[in-house]
């Protein structure tokens, strides 16, 4: 036989137990105490007797004002109520009073009226669920989200209670406080940070967190910096900031180049900006506190001096797909050939979108016309193009990297006895490249005649296909206050600009990865912006204490290897979940969190959301959208009793004040978010606007919105190598 129950052979009469009821109301009017052995575990609509429900409410009313529960007390009550007859008069409570013995087993009474209750409430959940199904009008992920809420409020560890006494909340909250007190629980969960918890007195159960900052804040580069885009075309970062769209280089953790979408397009303002000349010739612009990929990994420009080596493409791999005809091209290259003495020629814009064999056409025509090659079966050899045009040569420098060329750039007088006549040179005297070189050109000016030397650089031996070579910087000058710009690439947060690699969320990682170490309690992080797997590298790098570039690029060293395992072993028994779809609405959030919640047994330690302006809504209004989503993430904490933490964007507004410091009112889309915001943080540093500060490691939270306490300011140390936030541990003037 089938063990499959019969559904239609069973009573249609809904789950109830009547004689356990009467048992648990006989119990109330008996023993003054039973009152409160149920009261916060039983809930008046789990009785299927309505009669019952107004029996109980009664009881709980009086408990409240600090009245017994006796037969005459309550008999009293519901005649004051005109509720007597309704529930069948004294006679009823008398009956219930005669058929109870004793109290002793109430609370085992008042589970299996709970389990009837919830059984129930399955059964209209489920029935309500059925009519969802058949909503076609509306749209499925709503459809989704309300039911499968319908089914996750059942599980939920306290039932809800609709409208209390306040002298049960106000008995509740004393003993919080004294609890509190006592230090037998902290007053909310802390982050390990031990000036944001003293200030804070840690996160509460409830509150919406608002973590703000400048969009890549600090990361600049001034407004003529010349980024080559997907098609081969050149564009400087400020037209791409009014573009609003392009598809960039960016070097991946494998040390190769591939194209990528950036996520933003920043108006930083005007700012100090410093120009890094390296030994090949190539410079950029960029403010004091940009990060260069150097030897040890990423540092600010504030870090590094002349001598260190930091990190430019070994090869662009990018050729357009445009094709001239050979009259317009041969124009062209007539055109940049007969200006070639001048000091402000330069590569008509349109060539560099060509293809390959048409841009190794222009190359071959320049140097046929202005370079020169010394080779020697014995001796060293070299190749180079020599032009009165400084922007020219670097123009050929940039796209003989496409072909994986790396040349030098220097300039040299023409006549030692007249100095103000020079002239910009670009060579390339190493043997690999001079083999890739005359591969795809040739010999410059030279037929194929010298056949031994020929073949001996057309060979390929020795070559690699690293993409990335390490430049030496020769010099770092202020060059005054320009308009800077910036990109924010998900993923790998670099790109490349005028050849050079240049760089672009850790506090609340930090934050995250503490909770979850110091409660053991779930944490979920939402991550809108970064993968999963750098959000894990992350907390790797900052657990073990290794340089997050080396960790990312696998170059540790031997003795670091261990302390990587045991990083690796300590956060794999963590209690953190993390989700990095970039397209997360809201709903999604709710239900897995609901998910992780039912399955932890009830009680989650955090959720972050990185970052706010990132998520998605269903309004074509985007203030009111953001409006919908903070009042929505309010009301999934409170849904949770979970702190939520949500990372923001700040406006460009501040940077038109003299005084940088942000406010309320800097925030994008501000508004709701401080509106429905319980606590708002605000990052800040002093060194990003002024270079000569002493503390450039010093990152402030400004703390402008406190509704459980004052505002205020704390201070932290930021370890860029570690990407990790740490506890200021040295006295502040």
């Amino acid at each position: 036989m089938s063990d499959t129950p019969n559904f239609r052979s069973t009573s249609l009469i809904p789950p109830q137990n009547i004689e356990v009821e009467e048992a648990i109301l006989g119990g109330i009017l008996l023993d003054p105490e039973a009152i409160g052995r149920v009261a916060e575990k039983l809930v008046p609509e789990a009785f299927y007797i309505p009669t019952h429900t107004d029996i109980y409410k009664a009881a709980l009313a009086l408990n409240g004002l600090g009245k017994p529960t006796d037969l005459l007390t309550i008999t009293d009550w519901l005649i004051d109520q005109k509720q007597l007859e309704k529930i069948g008069g004294q006679a009823k409570l008398i009956q219930l009073l005669e058929r109870t013995v004793s109290a002793v087993n109430i609370d085992s009474l008042a589970v299996l009226v709970m389990d009837k209750y919830i059984r129930r409430e399955l059964i209209k959940a489920g029935t309500e669920v059925t009519q969802l199904g058949y909503a076609a009008d509306r749209p499925l992920e709503i459809v989704l989200d309300e039911s499968e809420q319908q089914i996750l409020n059942l599980t939920q560890a306290r039932p809800k209670q609709g409208l209390t006494p306040i002298k049960e909340i106000v008995a509740t909250t004393y003993q919080d406080i004294q609890d509190r007190h006592d230090k037998l629980i902290p007053p909310g969960l802390t982050s390990d940070f031990s000036d944001l918890d003293g200030m804070t007195g840690g996160f509460q159960r409830s509150d919406l967190i608002i973590i703000a900052g400048r969009p890549s804040m600090g990361k600049c580069l001034a407004y003529d910096s010349e980024i080559v885009l997907a098609d081969g075309s050149i564009a400087t970062i400020e037209q791409l900031y009014h573009q609003q769209q392009a598809e960039i280089l960016t070097l991946n953790n494998n040390w190769q180049f591939s194209l990528t979408k950036p996520s933003a397009y920043v108006d930083d303002g005007v700012k100090p900006v410093f120009k890094v000349t390296t030994r090949l010739g190539r410079s950029i612009e960029t403010t004091i506190t940009h990060p260069y990929l150097t030897v040890e990994g990423w540092k600010k420009l504030a870090e590094i001096k002349v001598g260190d080596k930091i990190a430019v493409p070994h090869t662009i791999p990018i050729f357009g797909k445009e094709i001239l005809s050979e009259d317009s091209l041969n124009d062209s290259i007539s055109e940049v050939k007969s200006y070639s003495k001048d000091r402000d020629s330069s590569i008509p814009a349109q060539l560099f979108k060509l293809t390959r064999s048409q841009i190794a056409a222009v190359i071959i025509s320049l140097f046929d016309l202005d370079g020169s090659a010394a080779f020697s079966t014995t001796g060293r050899s070299g190749i180079a193009y020599s032009a009165a045009s400084g922007k020219l040569v670097r123009q050929i420098q940039h796209l003989l990297l496409r072909f994986g060329i790396v040349t030098e750039i220097e300039l040299r007088s023409i006549e030692p006895e007249y100095p103000f006549k020079f002239e910009w040179r670009l060579y390339i005297d190493d043997d690999r490249y001079a083999r890739i070189f005359i591969r795809n050109f040739g010999i410059p000016g030279q037929e194929n005649e010298e056949g031994s030397i020929l073949d001996k650089y057309t060979s390929l031996e020795g070559l690699d296909d690293r993409q990335v070579y390490w430049d030496e910087i020769v010099s770092i000058e202020y060059t005054g206050d320009k308009q800077v710009y910036d990109l924010t690439i998900p993923d790998t947060h670099n790109f490349v600009a005028n050849d050079i690699c240049v760089h672009n969320t850790a506090i609340s990682l930090n934050i995250a990865y503490n909770m979850a170490k110091l409660h053991q309690l779930p944490v979920l992080v939402f991550s809108l912006e970064m993968s999963k797997d750098q959000l894990v590298q992350r907390l790797i790098a900052s657990e073990a204490g290794v340089d997050s570039n080396r960790l990312r690029a696998g170059r540790i060293s031997p003795n670091e290897w261990d302390s990587v395992y045991k990083a690796v072993d300590r956060i794999s028994e963590l209690p953190i979940f993390i989700d990095d779809n970039a397209s997360m609405m809201l709903m999604e959030m709710r239900s897995q969190a609901r998910k992780i919640q039912a399955e932890s047994g009830g009680q989650l330690g955090l959720i972050m959301i990185d970052y706010l302006q990132l998520m998605e809504g269903t309004s074509d209004n985007r203030v009111q959208e953001i409006s919908k989503i903070t009042r929505g993430l309010k009301g999934l904490a409170r849904e949770l009793q979970v702190p939520l933490i949500a990372l923001s964007q700040l406006s460009r507004g501040v940077e038109a004040r003299n005084n940088k410091r942000p406010m309320m009112s800097d925030l994008r889309e501000s508004g709701s978010i401080e509106q429905d915001a319980d606590l708002i943080m605000m990052l800040y540093r002093d060194a990003y606007y002024n270079p000569d500060t002493p503390d450039r490691d010093i990152t402030e939270l400004i703390i402008t919105k406190h509704r459980n306490g004052p505002t205020g300011v704390v201070k932290l140390v930021f370890d860029p190598a570690l990407t990790k936030f740490k506890n200021l541990a040295r006295p502040m003037n």
